[in-house]
């Protein structure tokens, strides 16, 4: 974690948001390093201040702001610096970003906020934010090609990767699903979410907590107390 733009994404995975942030220069700082924790090696966010190196990759936009000698108005200027540095970290989390990366984005700030549906916004904001980029991806791709059950069946394996999802024989129609999870009110929330916005309509879904359904002739499925009941 180095640059200010690998900050700002492990600040934001630990909750804090980049308005909530605060940059300015440090008063001890590394010559090699554009960050200033104490720990070189450092892997979280103490804070919503964030001291840095300017001078390691923007010495000519910064060197004469900072010097002592800069000015009768050291506070502007540490405000002016903050709001230069939340512009050039603007501009540093969009390079390389396809047009397609910003749509995702895009729908995963309105899931986030509820404009693209409010009802299902709780639920969303339960799921990792790693994750969340992911479903808001599978959302963007059924907003092209509309639902299917391999939208639903991706949707569940980024929320439960040993998830099995099984398709009844008889009646196509009806799925049953085995997650090995316990089941908590956390988990519930989630897998709505993702039946809520990825499962066809016409289809029903039965769910299996931690428990698999017996199946004769597969041994793992036929252990005593631990057989769910079908």
């Amino acid at each position: 974690m180095n640059f200010i733009w690998d900050i700002a994404l492990r600040a934001e995975g630990q909750g804090i948001t980049e308005r909530e942030m605060f940059f300015r220069q440090a008063k001890e700082y590394s010559p090699f390093s554009e960050q200033a924790f104490s720990c070189l090696n450092e892997k979280e966010i103490s804070g919503s201040e964030v001291e840095l190196n300017l001078l390691f990759r923007f010495a000519p936009v910064f060197q004469e702001i900072l010097r002592e000698d800069a000015g009768d108005c050291p506070e502007f200027s540490k405000y002016l610096v903050d709001a230069a540095l939340h512009m050039i970290l603007y501009t540093d989390l969009r390079q390389g970003l396809t047009r397609r990366d910003i749509y995702v984005r895009r729908v995963m700030a309105e899931l986030e906020d509820g404009t693209f549906w409010r009802d299902a916004s709780e639920d969303f904001k339960l799921i990792p934010r790693e994750k969340r980029n992911r479903l808001a991806t599978l959302v963007l791709g059924q907003m092209e090609t509309g639902s299917s059950l391999m939208g639903f069946r991706r949707g569940v394996v980024v929320l439960f990767p040993n998830a099995i999802l099984y398709q009844v024989r008889a009646d196509k129609k009806k799925l049953l699903l085995y997650l090995k999870e316990n089941e908590t009110e956390k988990y519930k929330r989630m897998l709505r979410f993702v039946q809520d916005m990825f499962l066809p309509v016409s289809y029903s879904l039965r769910i299996f907590w931690k428990y698999h359904f017996g199946i004769i002739g597969v041994d793992e499925a036929m252990k005593m107390d631990e057989i769910a009941i079908y």
